[in-house]
């Protein structure tokens, strides 16, 4: 408006200029009457300029008001809502607030999406049905069902929604959208033939094994009175907390790894085990086996899953491995050599104590299964017949066998010992192994091959 009345003061002035050329200044009146109309002109603009200034401005105003009025409200209407929520001028996001950012993993990014086209947060797939969402809400027309469209989260995966959109005003008076959606799960829901009278509560509050959800952060959102039972927590005290502050911190960094590939739709389900800890501090054995909601790749998703307590199993290995241990410690401190072998002529060992290395000088790998170096090699060549048929004619009888015979060392060296053995018999009566034990005797108090009584 001020180029405007700066326009019209100077045509005002070249008016008087051009006025005052056309006539020769001769009479005593003339130049009065060319500055008395110039003036005129100039007065008559400025008054034209005062009248209609105040229209242009005041419509200005009312405009420049209406859309701020607009805009704030917008902001209001979407920041006050719980649900995930944007405004939209035509497809260029104007306003988002706090639950739409935290969806999609972008709480720090709003200045970098308000200004942005809103088809960027939107899978390629599917902007053709935004577009037809945005063509029926110019329309005014009201939804009856919502259109499903999957937003793209922060870190490129997706989050499968059901999504509206709500013109603002009627239609004409600005192109504000709201922008609503609602996450969904990819679980198919109940057929219609399922009962609905089914208490399928029951069934999952009654369960030994722990029923949880956890959402897309992998914070708890279900729990059932199972995890009570094991671990005392309260179950509303553990809602929308991190399952990985359960954990023994230990197995947190591997648990968090298979979340966040469930989570994140890199994997569809996964077991491992770990160890809770219970209200007072305890370890407490799991088998986790977990799953996401959703059956496309790639696609940000809720996991479901149970967990199995296998404490009883952890703590009966935990003591078989001690007593094996102990087994082994005593069995090495034995002086003399525990074995079990084939009927075979080469008395192929199945397995040999470390007592072997005392009494051979041979190691029990060295020994085992080995074609190579079998015991009746080590058996003096002048005693391996007759340990045979001693073996075989005690066997035979269904006796336990006794013997003194002669071997010979790793080193060379003849030693005399003394076995005492068994065999083995299937319920059948097949022989399948011989048994026994294998010790020196220090001193030749005996003949060779006698048999002792």
């Amino acid at each position: 408006m001020s180029i405007f009345i700066f326009s019209t003061l100077i045509i005002s002035i070249i008016f008087f200029v051009i006025l005052g050329s056309w006539y020769s200044i001769q009479g005593p009146f003339l130049l009065h009457i060319v500055m008395i109309i110039s003036a005129a002109v100039a007065i008559f603009s400025a008054a034209v300029v005062t009248v209609i200034q105040p229209l242009f401005s005041s419509k200005k105003s009312r405009v420049s008001q209406n859309l701020n009025q607009e805009s704030a409200w917008g902001r209001e209407v979407s920041s006050t809502l719980s649900s995930p929520a944007a405004i939209l001028d035509g497809f260029v996001v104007k306003f988002i607030n706090t639950p739409f950012l935290q969806t999609l993993g972008m709480a720090d990014m709003a200045d970098q999406i308000i200004g942005m086209p809103f088809t960027n947060l939107i899978h390629p797939a599917d902007h053709q049905s935004f577009a037809n969402l945005s063509a029926e809400a110019a329309t005014g027309k009201i939804q009856n069902d919502p259109t499903k469209i999957r937003l793209v989260c922060a870190d490129g995966t997706t989050v499968p929604s059901n999504a509206s959109l709500t013109l603002m005003r009627e239609k004409g008076q600005n192109n504000l959208n709201l922008f609503q959606f609602t996450p969904i799960s990819a679980i198919s829901p109940l057929t219609n033939d399922f009962e609905s009278q089914f208490n399928y509560h029951l069934i999952i509050d009654r369960l030994d094994e722990i029923v949880f959800q956890l959402s897309a952060e992998a914070k708890v959102i279900f729990l059932n009175p199972s995890w009570t039972k094991l671990l005392e927590y309260n179950v509303q005290d553990c809602l929308n907390k991190s399952l990985l502050d359960f954990f023994h911190p230990e197995d947190r960094p591997m648990l968090e790894s298979r979340l966040d590939s469930l989570t994140q739709g890199k994997r569809s389900h996964c077991t491992i085990e770990a160890r809770l800890l219970t209200i007072h501090g305890y370890p407490s054995w799991i088998v986790m086996r977990a799953k996401t909601t959703s059956v496309s790749v790639g696609e940000r998703t809720s996991v479901i899953g149970t967990m199995t307590s296998i404490q009883n199993s952890k703590e009966a290995d935990a003591n078989k491995l001690a007593s094996r241990r102990s087994s082994n410690s005593l069995l090495s401190n034995i002086p003399g050599m525990l074995y079990r072998c084939r009927n075979d002529p080469s008395w192929t060992f199945e397995f040999v104590g470390d007592g072997c290395i005392d009494i051979t000088g041979y190691d029990p790998l060295e020994l085992i299964d080995n074609r190579n170096v079998t015991f009746n090699l080590i058996i003096h060549p002048e005693d391996r017949a007759p340990v045979w048929e001693s073996v075989k004619q005690q066997i035979s009888l269904g006796e336990k066998f006794k013997l003194i015979y002669r071997i010979v060392t790793r080193k060379g060296e003849t030693k005399l010992v003394l076995e005492h053995g068994r065999g083995i018999f299937s319920s059948t009566g097949e022989l399948l192994a011989l048994e026994g034990f294998i010790t020196e005797i220090p001193e030749p108090e005996y003949r060779v091959n006698s048999t002792l009584n």
